[in-house]
């Protein structure tokens, strides 16, 4: 029971933060760090052709057909680098979308502040495997933590099971973030921009792409969406997740290849905690599918449950 005691909780809730906006992430808020591959089947090879057809759209149109394409593929390679107030997490990997959603990422974290910034640091490199609402967190070379730990070399995080959970609560509402664990539904709430743009054709990672561009209030969520194609399901789950996160305002960019594919992703939000930023790329679109194992149950430690314990 002592060592429940010392668990560093500013380091844990690092990696709780971390571990849901990247679930988030792909799904309903993005911010890219320019260079991936290719779209379609990660060839990066996209025909001017194919990106003339798609520029005769209209901007809606054209983010439109983008979501499909997405829809179609299901699983893609990504690189993130997301921004928290108080983090930041370089990510790489593999995710699958869809019903089954998974993630396999390589994670470094930074924090500015003092506790979890040293920690974090001496950890280093770090992996995360994550399915559904349920991620596991490898937590790297940390002496302090792994015996906070009990010794287990990973750490499980629930996110329908926080509730409660001191000094964790707050994150209890990735599990309806996690509904839209999908690229597509960031498309989605482009959709639903007033102002979105067509900007112009540009090369992206050396891929050329179609940029599009369109800013986004909780406001614009409940306002006719008439030829957004938008369904009412669709909105009243961008404005459930929107209203949990206490986001204000968003703003995004989309490169997109010939295809529909996105091939980068950047967003900001405006939240009651500060400002969220992304940085996302992809590639390979429609390799193979990521299946997640969960570690051995005798190197895995439930923090929910060690934190509820420590207060025993």
């Amino acid at each position: 029971m002592r060592q429940n005691r010392i668990i560093p909780i500013a380091v844990v809730a690092v990696a709780v933060a971390a571990a849901g906006t990247a679930c988030s992430s792909s799904g309903t808020t993005g911010s890219a760090q320019g260079g991936g591959s290719g779209g379609s089947g990660g060839s990066g090879v996209v025909s001017n052709q194919s990106i003339t057809l798609l520029a005769k759209m209209t901007a809606p149109q054209a983010v439109a057909a983008s979501t499909k394409a997405v829809a179609a593929k299901q699983s893609a390679k990504v690189r993130m680098t997301l921004t928290l107030p108080t983090a930041k997490e370089d990510a790489s990997g593999s995710m699958t979308l869809g019903s089954s959603p998974a993630m396999d990422l390589t994670v470094t974290m930074s924090s500015t502040d003092p506790q979890a910034g040293a920690a974090l640091s001496q950890m280093g490199q770090m992996e995360m495997r994550m399915t559904g609402m349920v991620a596991y967190m490898n937590m790297g070379n940390s002496p302090q933590l792994a015996a906070a730990l009990q010794g287990k070399q990973w750490m499980k995080i629930d996110f329908n099971n926080l509730s409660g959970v001191p000094g964790l609560s707050s994150f209890s509402f990735v599990k309806d973030m996690g509904k839209n664990d999908d690229p597509g539904t960031q498309l989605k709430g482009l959709l639903a921009s007033p102002d979105l743009k067509q900007v112009g054709q540009e090369q992206r990672g050396g891929v050329q792409t179609l940029h599009f561009a369109g800013n986004l209030s909780p406001a614009d969520l409940v306002k006719d969406s008439a030829g957004s194609g938008l369904t009412q399901q669709d909105l009243d789950s961008l404005t459930a997740t929107i209203k949990q996160a206490g986001v204000t305002s968003t703003s995004y960019d989309v490169w997109v290849d010939g295809s529909g594919l996105p091939v980068e992703i950047k967003f900001s939000e405006s939240t009651s905690v500060g400002t969220v930023a992304g940085d996302l790329t992809y590639s390979d679109w429609g390799s193979t599918p990521v299946t997640v194992t969960a570690p051995p149950a005798d190197q895995t430690i439930d923090i929910a449950q060690l934190l509820r314990s420590s207060q025993g």
